[in-house]
């Protein structure tokens, strides 16, 4: 634990002779979910889009830590199964918006500033955490119907779990490649996967509740969404006990470019000695960037 502190220690010290910056910019690029409605060999079916803004502070050339405002759309859809018939049958589907704030640290495999006699170019890893909102909703007969407040597996009702809530904890982890675009300016691509703690991104989770106990406990609204199968004649088929969902943590995903602005400045480091020699300051030449 020592040994860890001191190596920390030394690379944020580094910072003083290697330089602090900042950098702010905009993210852009697509959003994903894995879960019970998009299983992993789907993965780009549900893909949407994403957008956001982000701010990174860099120790050194190889340590930062960022700030990022995440905005993106999430969907999933048992018909869009080409595997599984039975999903289909199940019918389920439901779309929601993620509004996640993360914060994270970054390592760059390769030493980067702008401008400094470095690579231009570096891959780095990132990992975090970040605090997210979202909110299934589907369509019912041509209206937008939101499902957490529906119970819809019979949430909220006696010997039942409460609500699940619509603000939860997630952990980014993921790689990148950035490049320096000009002395201001840098490109970033990458890739992130979210690793949540609920099973309710898509309100899909566990076993059916009876419908004639769900429509008295949650009313007939959470009974016609929970239960999506009907026979040849278009009447429900009762799923009392059958699984509804699948045990396991749903995930979410970003992917995209950022485009970043450097705050650094250009300080004279010989115009400074020559002030303090009472010299006149030569103009240019002799200073690094910061």
């Amino acid at each position: 634990m020592k040994i860890t502190l001191f190596c920390l220690l030394i690379i944020i010290n580094s910072s003083n002779l290697l330089g602090q910056y900042s950098e702010v910019g905009i993210l852009m690029g697509a959003t994903n979910y894995l879960g019970d409605l998009v299983p992993s060999k789907e993965y780009f079916l549900g893909t949407n889009f994403g957008m956001g803004a982000t701010y990174q502070y860099n120790f050194t050339d190889r340590v930062a830590i960022r700030g990022n405002l995440i905005w993106g759309q999430i969907k999933g859809s048992d018909q869009n199964s080409n595997y599984d018939s039975g999903r289909r049958q199940r019918n389920l589907n439901f779309h929601s918006q993620i509004l996640e704030f993360s914060a994270l640290a970054q390592v760059n495999i390769l030493p980067f500033h702008p401008k400094r006699n470095f690579k231009p170019i570096t891959p780095y890893g990132f990992v975090g955490i970040a605090v997210f909102h979202f909110n299934p909703f589907t369509t019912y007969k041509g209206k937008q119907v939101y499902l957490q407040p529906l119970g819809t597996e019979g949430q909220g009702m006696d010997g039942y779990s409460a609500k699940y809530s619509l603000v939860e904890i997630s952990i980014p982890a993921g790689i990148g490649i950035k490049f320096c675009v000009s002395k201001r300016f840098n490109l970033s691509f990458e890739f992130g996967l979210r690793k949540t703690f609920t099973d309710y991104l898509d309100d899909v989770s566990g076993d059916y509740v009876p419908l004639n106990e769900l429509r008295t406990g949650n009313g007939d609204m959470a009974a016609n969404l929970s239960n999506r199968t009907y026979d040849k004649d278009g009447n429900q088929i009762e799923q009392a006990g059958n699984p509804r969902g699948h045990v396991g943590k749903d995930w979410y995903s970003f992917m995209g470019f950022s485009l970043t602005y450097s705050l650094h400045k250009y300080i004279y480091f010989e115009k400074k000695k020559k002030r303090r020699r009472g010299t006149k300051p030569k103009k240019k030449g002799n200073g690094r960037w910061m």
